[in-house]
C-alpha cells in the first residue's frame, strides 16, 4: 500500500514537471515568432520607404538605356542616309535631290540636337565634347543648305565635307571603330593623291601609293557595315584595282593616264561610300 502511494506521488511530480517544461518551451517559441514578425515588419517598412513617391510600390530599376539608344541609332541612321545622299547629289549637281536630302539632314540633326544634346546615348555619355559635336554637325548641314539655296551647289558640296572629320574625331575619342571612319581616313589621302595627279606630279602620287594601299586594306579588314551585300567585296576590290593602276601609271610618268585613273579611283570610291559608307553614327 505504501509503495502504491509512492508511485502515485512520483507520477504526479513527473506530470507537474512536464507541464512546467512545456510552458517554458511555448514561451521561448513565442519569442522567436515575435522576432520573426518584427523583422518582417522592418523589411516591409524599408520596402515601403523605397517605394515612396511611386504609389507605395517597391521601385524597380528598369534598363531603359537600350531602348533610348535604339531610338537614337535609328535617328542617326536616317541622318547618315540623308548625309550620303546629299554628298552624292551635290557632287552630281542634282539640285532637286540635293535639296530633299539636305532638308532631311537638317531635320534629323535638329531632332538629335533637341533630344540628345543634354541626354546623350550611353556610348557618348562621358564625352565632354558631345554637345559641341552635335552643334557642329547641325551647323554644317544648315550651312550647306543655305549655299544650295543661293544656287551654289559646288559650295554646298564642299560645306558637307567637314562632317566626315567631325564624326571621325567623335568616334576616336570614344573608342568607336567603324568602316565608314576608315573610309574617311582613306578619302582624305585619296584627295591629296588626286590633287597631285591633276598637277602632273607623278612622283608625289607614287610616294602616296603604299599608304593608300595600307589604308584601303584597313577598310577591307574592318567589320562590314549592316548594309553590306553580295556586291560588297567586289566593290572594295574595284577600288583596290584602281589604286594599283594609279601607281602603275604614275610610276611610268604617264601624266594623262595618271589623271584619268585618279578620277576613276574617285568614282570607284564614291560608289562604295554611297552604298556602304557610315559617317553619322
Amino acid at each position: 500500500m505504501r509503495e502504491t502511494k509512492v508511485k502515485v506521488l512520483i507520477s504526479i511530480l513527473l506530470a507537474f514537471a512536464l507541464v512546467i517544461f512545456g510552458a517554458g518551451c511555448a514561451s521561448d517559441s513565442g519569442k522567436e515568432n515575435v522576432t520573426a514578425e518584427e523583422e518582417g515588419a522592418e523589411a516591409g517598412i524599408e520596402a515601403g520607404t523605397a517605394g515612396e513617391g511611386t504609389g507605395g510600390e517597391v521601385e524597380t530599376e528598369i534598363e531603359t538605356g537600350n531602348v533610348g539608344d535604339a531610338e537614337f541609332n535609328s535617328l542617326m541612321q536616317k541622318a547618315n542616309s540623308n548625309y550620303v545622299k546629299a554628298l552624292v547629289s551635290t557632287s552630281k549637281k542634282d539640285y532637286n535631290a540635293s535639296s530633299a536630302a539636305l532638308s532631311g539632314l537638317v531635320e534629323d540633326l535638329t531632332a538629335v540636337s533637341e533630344g540628345y544634346t543634354e541626354n546623350p546615348p550611353a556610348i557618348y555619355a562621358a564625352d565632354e565634347k558631345w554637345p559641341e559635336t552635335v552643334d557642329g554637325a547641325l551647323a554644317i548641314s544648315v550651312d550647306s543648305q543655305e549655299k544650295l539655296l543661293e544656287n551654289n551647289i559646288d559650295a554646298s558640296h564642299t560645306a558637307l565635307e567637314p562632317m566626315r572629320d567631325l564624326f571621325l574625331e567623335l568616334h576616336r575619342r570614344n573608342g568607336v571603330d567603324l568602316v565608314g571612319d576608315r573610309m574617311t581616313d582613306f578619302h582624305t589621302l585619296m584627295e591629296i593623291a588626286i590633287e597631285d595627279a591633276d598637277k602632273n606630279d607623278t612622283a608625289a602620287v607614287v610616294a602616296l601609293i603604299p599608304e593608300l594601299e595600307a589604308k584601303w586594306e584597313g577598310v577591307s579588314n574592318a567589320e562590314p557595315p549592316e548594309s553590306a551585300d553580295e556586291n560588297y567585296e567586289a566593290s572594295l576590290q574595284a577600288v583596290e584595282l584602281k589604286i594599283t593602276e594609279l601607281g602603275n601609271a604614275a610610276s611610268l610618268k604617264d601624266e594623262e593616264k595618271t589623271r584619268k585613273v585618279a578620277e576613276e579611283l574617285r568614282q570607284a570610291f564614291a560608289q562604295v561610300f554611297a552604298k556602304y559608307g557610315v559617317v553619322i553614327a
